[in-house]
């Protein structure tokens, strides 16, 4: 792992107890997946992480700017080609007051796990289980915080409904899911929530819109409500550690006839490709 300029063991990592991004969840994180040793997509993860950053007013720091730079020097050192990345950012340790302390140092984290390789696992659509859930969250949510109790509570709702993700929405409006971005087809159209102030604008979910769009796709952004999702011809949830996967079931009821439509595969072929392509695989 890599805590505050240096490399080490997990069991020799020690964390101020005063951090402020465990006792105010106060900071910002990223999830990155590595293929062939490359991270995917890193530069917009690094530009997204820097716009949750200036929305809490933590400065970005020339630590943050070498993220990639460090990210792939642990991956080497770890011998993990296949990794899944985690990247947090703290406002740093103070004594505890809710104000932002005086030039504090952020606190710069860098965790790594392997995965399988993309050819091995995720080369085929999954089909997974969703529930719907209120969403209770704070209005934020475009900011990558880590404050993420009520996803943690709304993925063991789904966990213990039998089910795989939850989706949220508010008022009957579909926002997104507890660790992903929801699109519906309807009709030969990919329909999906602007990313507005309610939801993660997802890197994932960006690159399928562009992938749709290529693919000549009609593509629409706006919101809609539980009652479309339910009678959709095809939902799709989207994220770093999804790719993209086809709702097969929304609380115990088929989506269309149950099974991954034509369009969730087609997306999920071309993002699968487009990984390979970028990481230098195909």
């Amino acid at each position: 792992m890599y805590l505050n300029g240096r490399f080490l063991p997990r069991s020799e990592a020690r964390l101020d107890v005063e951090d402020r991004g465990a006792l105010f969840a106060d900071g910002v994180y990223e999830v990155l997946r590595a293929y062939g040793s490359r991270l995917y997509l890193a530069d917009e993860h690094l530009a997204r992480l820097k716009r949750s950053l200036a929305a809490l007013h933590i400065q970005t720091t020339a630590e943050v700017d070498r993220l990639i730079e460090i990210t792939a020097e642990l991956l080497d050192r770890d011998a993990r080609p296949e990794a899944q990345v985690y990247w947090q950012v703290t406002r740093g340790a103070a004594p505890r007051a809710r104000g932002f302390p005086e030039n504090p140092r952020p606190t710069v984290l860098v965790l790594s796990w392997p995965i399988e390789p993309l050819a091995a696992h995720e080369q085929h659509l999954a089909g997974v289980r969703a529930i719907l859930q209120p969403d209770r969250r704070w209005g934020r949510c475009w900011i990558k915080s880590l404050m993420l109790l009520d996803n943690v509570l709304a993925a063991q709702a789904a966990a213990e409904a039998g089910a795989d993700e939850a989706i949220y929405h508010r008022d009957g409006i579909v926002t997104e899911g507890s660790a992903t971005n929801v699109l519906i087809a309807h009709r030969g159209r990919l329909i999906t929530r602007p990313a507005d102030e309610a939801i993660l604008a997802g890197i994932t979910r960006a690159r399928v819109l562009e992938l749709a769009v290529e693919a000549g796709l009609p593509v629409e952004q706006r919101p809609f409500d539980t009652g479309e999702l339910a009678g959709a011809d095809e939902v799709m949830l989207t994220g770093t550690s999804t790719n993209v996967a086809a709702v097969t079931h929304l609380d115990n009821r088929p989506i269309a006839d149950g099974h991954p439509g034509p369009m969730a595969r087609q997306l999920h072929a071309a993002l699968i490709a487009d990984i390979l392509r970028y990481c230098g695989l195909a």
